[in-house]
């Protein structure tokens, strides 16, 4: 059917009395309708495969060359089109039959003689259903059309974001990163980088949302985090700068937590930044050797005058992992509905067991009971002795620079 969003509805009177067929068009006429008429069932489809749009049919049952029924089965041979709805005449008021009639597709039905008022009552209806069905039909395909362009946009988006993900990830012995996303894109990111100094330099950022924008926020954190270690900054001129582009090239309510670390080769220390993610800890063989609790603001949040770039600087002793994680790991919850928390946090950190990582990505899952989360949960691990080992040898192995003169 065409749309009739502008013109007034059409109707199909099929009733082999002339005289009736006239009054119902007239009366219809009056109630702001326009009319088709068809004498037969003959007549009703060959006036169909002119292609006319009707909005609803009026059908007499008894016809000269069938009934009212038989041009149901004439319009369901072709269960593509879209067929308008139909108001049977009969004097027939048997229940059977009206059973049959409404199983076979009728929409409505009246008994002869014919109540005009009652006729122009369900046939107003039934067009307003029709337009209500139309208008939910042209929704339906724009809201469809929509969410393939989003798809599409979603794959695109998608794609860039795991290459670049994939460009700036590189295995680095003794650095265990897992991340597990909420959805197709995650607001976490984690990075180990080696500076041309020797220094590793780790991020664990959370981005305020979740899915796409989440992820979009935290793209530029990855470009200024790469560049900017090889280029041979430090830890306070990377987190100043991240700062900076988020303020200035993000909108006011995005944010990102994040927790920097450095590890001086030469100097065997450790640099720590950490604004407004969880607590992390620096421990050995279930000792907690330190505490690096959240001392900033979030990244983006504060101007350049008031941001605090300053660290905390620890001696390496030789020893011990430094474990962090984003927030989706303690606020995620049991079937009980209580967090995982950042109190059990504490203490399983404190377990003497091989593997600290292993052992905290399955104490979350058999705490859920469960291995897909409401949020995005990274859990990371530092350990010491095979980073300043590994980042020493790669110094040593690397070749000299060639300076033009």
């Amino acid at each position: 059917m065409s749309d009739h969003s502008e013109a007034p509805p059409y109707i199909l009177v099929v009733d082999d009395d002339e005289l009736l067929n006239g009054l119902f068009c007239q009366f219809l006429l009056t109630k702001g309708f326009e009319t088709l008429t068809a004498h037969s069932l003959v007549g009703a489809v060959e006036l169909f495969k002119t292609g006319i749009a009707v909005d609803l049919i009026l059908l007499d049952y008894q016809l000269p060359d069938g009934n009212g029924l038989e041009l149901l089965d004439m319009m369901s041979l072709d269960p593509v089109a879209q067929h308008p709805p139909i108001i049977m005449i009969s004097a027939k008021e048997d229940p059977v039959f009206l059973e049959n009639c409404f199983s076979r597709g009728v929409a409505d039905y009246i008994i002869k003689p014919v109540n005009l008022s009652l006729l122009a009552l369900k046939v107003s209806a039934l067009i307003k259903s029709v337009a209500l069905q139309r208008v939910i039909s042209v929704q339906n395909a724009e809201l469809e059309r929509f969410k393939k362009e989003a798809e599409r946009e979603e794959s695109v988006a998608k794609f860039t974001y795991e290459y670049l993900l994939r460009q700036n990830s590189r295995k680095i012995d003794g650095v265990s990163m897992w991340l597990k996303s909420s959805s197709s894109f995650s607001g976490d990111i984690t990075l180990a980088k080696i500076s041309p100094g020797g220094d590793l330099f780790f991020l664990l950022a959370d981005a305020t949302g979740h899915g796409l924008s989440a992820a979009i926020t935290v793209m530029p954190v990855v470009s200024i985090f790469n560049t900017m270690v090889e280029k041979g900054f430090d830890l306070q001129a990377i987190v100043t700068e991240i700062n900076k582009k988020l303020i200035r090239d993000t909108p006011q309510d995005r944010f990102v937590a994040a927790i920097l670390i450095q590890t001086h080769q030469e100097q065997k220390k450790i640099d720590v930044w950490n604004g407004g993610m969880p607590t992390a800890y620096w421990v050995d063989e279930g000792e907690v050797l330190q505490a690096f609790t959240s001392r900033h603001m979030a990244l983006g949040i504060l101007d350049e005058s008031m941001f605090d770039a300053s660290v905390i600087t620890c001696n390496f002793s030789g020893k011990g992992i430094i474990i962090a994680y984003s927030d989706g790991l303690i606020e995620e919850v049991n079937a009980q509905g209580s967090s995982f928390s950042s109190a059990r946090m504490a203490n399983l950190v404190r377990a003497r067991v091989s593997n600290l990582h292993t052992f905290l990505i399955t104490s979350l899952k058999e705490y859920t009971g469960r291995d897909q989360y409401r949020d995005d949960v990274s859990i990371c691990m530092l350990e010491l002795d095979k980073i300043f080992a590994s980042c020493g040898k790669q110094l040593k192995d690397r070749p000299p620079r060639q300076w033009l003169p």
